[in-house]
């Protein structure tokens, strides 16, 4: 009887062992979720510009639930990756030279196949990058390492109708959308810097001047996709000329007050909506100012009315700019000379504006000269350049020697005194013949490798046009950054011309490598 009592009690027991094991077992996850990787180490030092998101990738797929991620205590909305079920991003809003302790709980992310499956809890410390400023003294030497070579996104923001409210009707003149790729591969292939060209009066409402909402956004898109790729961006306003009338306002002081209030109310907002941007971005009061003479107009006979316009509208850029605080008030600014002709930057009728930061560049266009660089197909266009071209294929007085002498008295007037100078816009249309072709790669590479002597960065036009011959200057594709017209050599060659420190590369030796 003992025995089965006993064997009864076992059973029982067994049983209930069994019972309690299954419950056991039911209330444990399914999956286990660990970490695998992270954008972001331990113990990293990053930049705040281009840093603005954390990714961490799991073993498994999962989901945010909504809260417990936090930023130096406050709380952070993770999403779910669009492209990876495994992944998560946190989006990170950085400032320079801080430290950052970031925390994601547990129960924050979950699988999505059980959502008793929590990742463990996760603590990341890291810092940003102090500020990128300049030695004393060295404040030119130091923009011309900083924007390298660079790029214009032309033809596309500048588009303009020449009216007010009233955005040209074809769209954008490039044809293109811009996307993130296009910002990345320009990074890949070596630029330093975009010059981001913005036509702003097409979007306003006459009378309070207030840019649309929506352009405004696209435009920022833009500037911040350009900046996470680790570029460095110009925003300008540029062909905004059609209601900039510098002869207009030069010879009627309402008419100056009419168009310094609205200059005044654009660059308010401008520098509002960008005021918290990092060093990455750099301002330009203006793009190309002049009567539409191109300095052979009434420039040349009104006693320096229109000059001293020029100065007056770039001093109120400045203060508006400055007036705005936050990074603006110590924010590089490019001021251009009337019609960005580098012949008047050196002239005494150019005055830079007073600044309190004393973070003004000087900036100058160079296309010299027009006959081979911009219409070669016109009557008067020239299908060679430098001391090796023919008799009568180039333009008499603007060989090597013009190129010097210009960029010489750019580096004396302000480079040698601490104020930097940057070629906003150079280049040279593609050729129809491989001769000619020939002339143009030489020109391009001797214009980078005079600025880099004379101590200047160049941003390179670039209108997304493919094929050759009049208004021809596409390099890469506007949409994706992937090259067009075969560009990737004289792109590398340009590139090298301007950055490279090798002390054998001398614009001696381009000189010497000249076609025959």
């Amino acid at each position: 009887m003992k025995s089965y009592f006993n064997r009864i009690l076992f059973f029982v027991l067994v049983s209930f062992a069994f019972s309690c094991n299954n419950e056991n077992k039911a209330d444990e996850p399914s999956v286990s979720v660990q970490l695998r990787s992270q954008s972001i180490t331990e113990g990293a030092e990053v930049d705040a510009n281009t840093t603005t998101v954390l990714t961490l990738s799991y073993n498994t797929p999962v989901r945010v639930t909504g809260t417990g991620v936090t930023l130096n205590g406050t709380a952070v909305t993770a999403k779910t990756n669009t492209s990876s079920s495994v992944s998560v991003d946190i989006p990170l809003a950085l400032a320079e030279g801080t430290r950052y302790t970031l925390r994601v709980e547990k129960g924050a992310v979950v699988s999505t196949k059980d959502a008793n499956a929590s990742a463990p809890e996760f603590t990341l410390h890291f810092t940003t990058k102090a500020p990128d400023k300049p030695d004393s003294g060295q404040e030119a030497a130091y923009i011309t390492r900083k924007l390298g070579w660079g790029w214009n996104l032309g033809n596309h923001f500048d588009t303009s109708s020449g009216k007010d409210n009233n955005p040209n009707q074809w769209g954008y003149w490039d044809g293109a959308t811009p996307t993130t790729a296009l910002y990345t591969n320009l990074k890949r292939a070596g630029a330093s810097t975009v010059r981001i060209c913005t036509t702003w009066g097409n979007y306003q409402t006459p009378g309070t001047w207030t840019i649309d909402d929506s352009y405004m956004a696209e435009v920022k898109k833009n500037v911040e996709w350009a900046g996470a790729a680790g570029l460095n961006v110009i925003l300008n306003l540029h062909h905004d000329e059609y209601w900039l009338d510098i002869k207009g306002a030069a010879n009627d002081e309402t008419t100056n007050t009419n168009i310094k209030k609205r200059i005044e109310a654009t660059w308010r907002q401008i520098a509002e909506v960008f005021k918290d941007k990092g060093s990455f971005l750099f301002f330009e009061s203006f793009n190309e100012i002049q009567d539409g003479g191109w300095g052979w107009g009434d420039n040349r006979t009104d006693g320096g009315k229109q000059y001293r316009t020029l100065n007056e509208w770039n001093q109120l850029v400045v203060n508006t700019i400055r007036a705005t605080g936050g990074n603006n008030a110590t924010r590089w600014i490019g001021i251009p000379c009337y019609a960005s002709n580098p012949a008047f930057a050196v002239e005494e009728s150019f005055v830079l504006p007073t600044d309190p930061a004393n973070r003004l560049m000087v900036s100058v266009h160079f296309y010299d000269p027009n006959t081979f660089t911009l219409t070669p197909e016109n009557s008067d266009g020239k299908s060679e350049w430098g001391h090796t071209a023919a008799a009568g294929k180039f333009q008499p007085g603007s060989n090597e020697e013009h190129v010097v002498e210009t960029f010489r008295k750019l580096q004396q007037k302000y480079i040698s005194n601490n104020i930097p100078v940057y070629i906003g816009e150079y280049g040279c249309v593609k050729h129809k013949t491989n001769r000619s072709n020939f002339f143009r790669n030489y020109y391009l590479e001797y214009v980078c490798r005079a600025a880099y002597t004379y101590g200047m960065p160049v941003i390179l036009w670039d209108n997304n046009s493919q094929g050759a011959g009049n208004e021809h200057h596409g390099y890469f594709s506007h949409t994706d950054g992937t090259y067009i017209n075969a560009s990737e050599p004289i792109v590398q060659t340009m590139i090298k011309a301007a950055t490279s420190d090798d002390a054998t590369y001398t614009l001696e030796s381009v000189y010497n490598n000249a076609p025959k």
